[in-house]
């Protein structure tokens, strides 16, 4: 590894090599978030066939990574966290889901497909890193995929706003409300100490690394960008 390399492996917010937080992952985005909409969302989105490969980077516990797997040849899945990995795993073997594949790796160290695939999935990862390497991970995402293949992204984005503070002080008391104190407090520290960007920046990054952006649709702090290359 040359020594200006970040290192992935230094975790921010929620530090998921812990194998009881990565069980507890599931239960806490229930909360907030209809995980398997958000799965047929993308699959819909990507326009998959029986003969595709997806590779989803940040993988986490699995659940969109087993649903794309009923929709093509192939589901590519890694993560940073041995810790989900070993939960998506868990998963599949209980599913029976046979056509996925599991493998250690971030978005600019580990594992790599050997041929470019037809569509990649990152959601709610590349906010750990900062933005010179995310615009590095996005080009090395960039020359994974085919011609004409998909890249979707989903992410804590940050649009323009007269007054952040009153905007993150108004979105902290409506996540206590309906989520409790430890999914507010987590957002606060995300916001703080994590590596969201604003949307202005992303999308130059996303252009600049060579994608064409077909869709933006906005949720509260989450963006999603659908594109092509």
């Amino acid at each position: 590894m040359n020594p200006w390399q970040y290192n992935e492996q230094v975790h921010v917010g929620v530090n998921y090599a812990d194998l009881q937080q990565a069980k507890a992952y599931d239960a806490r985005m229930a909360r907030l978030r209809d995980v398997a909409a958000e799965a047929d969302r993308i699959g819909e989105a990507l326009a998959l066939t029986s003969q595709d490969t997806v590779w989803e980077i940040g993988v986490g516990t699995g659940e969109c990574a087993l649903a794309l797997a009923l929709r093509c040849r192939e589901v590519l899945g890694s993560d940073i966290s041995a810790a989900m990995l070993s939960v998506a795993q868990a998963k599949a073997a209980e599913r029976a889901v046979r056509n996925i594949r599991l493998e250690l790796g971030g978005f600019l160290t580990g594992f790599r497909p050997t041929e470019p695939v037809y569509a990649i999935v990152s959601q709610l990862a590349l906010h750990h890193l900062p933005d010179f390497w995310k615009f590095r991970a996005l080009q090395g995402l960039y020359a994974q995929l085919r011609p004409g293949g998909r890249f979707f992204l989903r992410d804590v984005v940050f649009g323009e706003q007269a007054d952040y503070d009153a905007g993150f002080a108004e979105l902290i008391g409506d996540l206590k409300e309906k989520a409790g104190e430890e999914m507010a407090q987590a957002t606060s520290q995300h916001i703080r100490a994590e590596y969201s960007t604003l949307d202005w920046i992303m999308e130059g990054m996303l252009t600049r690394a060579g994608f064409r952006i077909l869709a933006k649709q906005n949720e509260g702090l989450l963006t999603s960008y659908l594109c092509e290359r």
